[in-house]
């Protein structure tokens, strides 16, 4: 019998979500990218496949724990492999289809190991228009060149050997200003520690826009600021003590940061010496300071007033967390004190149903209408809106005339741009969390076997990308996706993109966009072109 491990999901539909697979036959996939979803997407993956330990690239490459989010009856014949590297090393590997860009993925056997195929990747960075030209026709992006005739270190076009390049949103994700409530552990005379927090009114950090740039910007940098003190029930959040605030950020190309940056280059316009200019997967480079290494936990060059970088979303919840002890003797102490941004899935109470255990609060931040908001699932679909997918009437069905938001063929008008002038980068709209975006599915059109094409695509309750709107995944109070502090696309959008991409309607199979299997004669003629091989 099939049992569940999370305390708020409802039991019996999960156990018959899982119950009812059968024992088709689909194969393995591979896949990197994004850290910030990394806990939902294995328990996800979990859920319609094996079950597998989730990896996250480091040296060596290490494992992060997940919640089983349903246990048993899941399809053996499915595999769901991914790790998590950062959005940017997700690009690079469906650029590259070139798996060692993921680093080591066998812990237990001797040398460096990699998958042979890459299948898709997850990703928080939108690819543009001109990153959509440079998998067509050849170019530079993420570190990767590709070209009709590669010379060394270059890779060959994707498109001509894979299909077109596919990108979607699978969910809309709140990025979490987060921090650890302790601020200082004290040694007593008994040997017992006594944390001391900050004092927060209803156990609630607000920050505003003015304030959090200036945090971010590496103007404020004590936690006894008076700006903090005034948004926060005029009581200083250390009892007027002088505590150094250390702001903490990624040190790779990171979709998260890529939110994080966006939403700051909207709302710091207007302070002096603002170092975010529009929306970037790293960090502004006046702004970098010293790095933590989370496999040793050794610091470098630490710089108050500049990020602290660590490598993963994992590696930057971990320098969040304090872990620290004070020396044996009474009277000993360490003070640690840090902020950062992180998924919402790594704070509490979400990291509880991934299986984090950071202890990581958030903050509530101002939006644009006045009002504190937390990363909360229904304030990350607030924020989403009215969006609407490309070509699509009110339900999502294909409109051919409705080119408002884009057209379907195009990758680049599924997502939003990482511009500042994104409705995302600072949403006006009422209930709405300010720093918001999707986690993106980028991949090929055209798959090797129908074995493998099945695992992501099949419409009988064992594709993975069929699963995301059932209510084992999407349900708002219910859901995997809530339970991890996401949010599930609005119902027009999964209408949209099972047309498209997946199950085709007799409306969108001329348009050729859908996943099928490379040398088809009768299904999607792109992937029966001479050069195609298939991912």
């Amino acid at each position: 019998m099939s049992k569940l491990k999370l305390r708020a999901i409802a039991g019996v539909s999960a156990i018959a979500a899982c119950a009812a697979f059968a024992g088709a036959a689909h194969a393995q996939v591979n896949g990197g990218g994004s850290s910030l979803i990394a806990p939902y997407w294995r328990q996800a993956a979990d859920c319609y496949g094996t079950h597998e330990t989730l990896l996250v690239k480091a040296v060596p490459t290490s494992t992060l724990p997940t919640t089983q989010f349903c246990t048993g009856g899941s399809l053996t014949s499915n595999t769901v492999r991914y790790i998590s590297t950062g959005s940017g090393t997700g690009i690079a590997g469906i650029y590259s289809h070139d798996a060692s860009k993921y680093g080591d993925i066998d812990l237990a056997t001797a040398g460096d190991q990699f998958w042979p195929r890459v299948h898709y990747g997850l990703s928080e960075t939108s690819l543009s228009a001109s990153d959509v030209n440079v998998y067509n026709n050849g170019g530079t992006v993420q570190g990767v060149t590709v070209a009709a005739s590669p010379t060394a270190g270059q890779y060959p076009l994707p498109k001509p050997l894979y299909g077109a390049l596919v990108q979607f949103p699978v969910a809309i994700a709140p990025v979490a200003v987060a921090f650890d409530p302790v601020y200082k552990k004290v040694r007593n005379a008994d040997g017992s520690v006594t944390s001391v927090s900050f004092n927060l009114v209803g156990g609630e950090l607000k920050l505003d826009a003015a304030t959090y740039c200036k945090i971010f910007n590496g103007q404020i940098t004590d936690w006894s600021d008076s700006a903090l003190t005034a948004l926060n029930g005029g009581t200083s959040l250390t009892g007027g003590v002088s505590v150094p605030l250390q702001i903490v950020g990624r040190s790779e190309s990171s979709g998260t940061t890529g939110l994080f940056t966006r939403h700051l280059a909207a709302v710091c316009g207007s302070l002096s010496g603002n170092a975010f200019a529009d929306g970037a997967s790293t960090l502004p480079a006046s702004i970098q300071g010293g790095t933590y290494n989370k496999s040793t936990n050794v610091v470098t060059g630490e710089v108050s007033g500049k990020f602290t970088r660590a490598e993963g979303s994992d590696g930057v919840a971990k320098y969040l967390a304090f872990t620290a002890q004070p020396g044996s003797n009474a009277g000993d102490q360490v003070v640690q004190a840090r902020i950062g941004y992180v998924g919402a899935d790594y704070t509490l109470p979400f990291s509880t149903n991934t299986g984090n255990n950071y202890g990581l609060a958030s903050a509530s931040l101002q939006n644009a209408l006045g009002a504190y908001v937390k990363p909360q699932p229904a304030a990350a679909t607030a924020a989403f809106g009215a969006l609407a997918p490309p070509q699509s009437n009110a339900t999502g069905g294909y409109s051919a005339t409705n080119t408002a938001n884009g057209l379907r063929a195009n990758p680049q008008d599924w997502v939003q741009s990482s511009s500042k002038t994104s409705p995302l980068a600072n949403p006006n709209v009422a209930g709405s969390y300010p720093i918001i975006g999707t986690v993106n599915w980028i991949s090929y059109t055209c798959y090797a076997d129908s074995a493998s094409l099945g695992t992501l695509t099949s419409s009988s309750n064992t594709g993975i990308l069929n699963q995301l709107d059932t209510a084992l995944i999407a349900d708002p109070s219910t859901g995997l996706l809530a339970n991890a502090g996401l949010a599930a696309l609005p119902s027009n959008w999964a209408t949209a993109i099972r047309a498209t991409f997946l199950v085709p309607t007799t409306a969108t199979r001329p348009l050729n966009l859908y996943l099928d299997v490379a040398g088809t004669t009768t299904g999607n003629t792109t992937c029966g072109a001479g050069t195609i091989v298939g991912a």
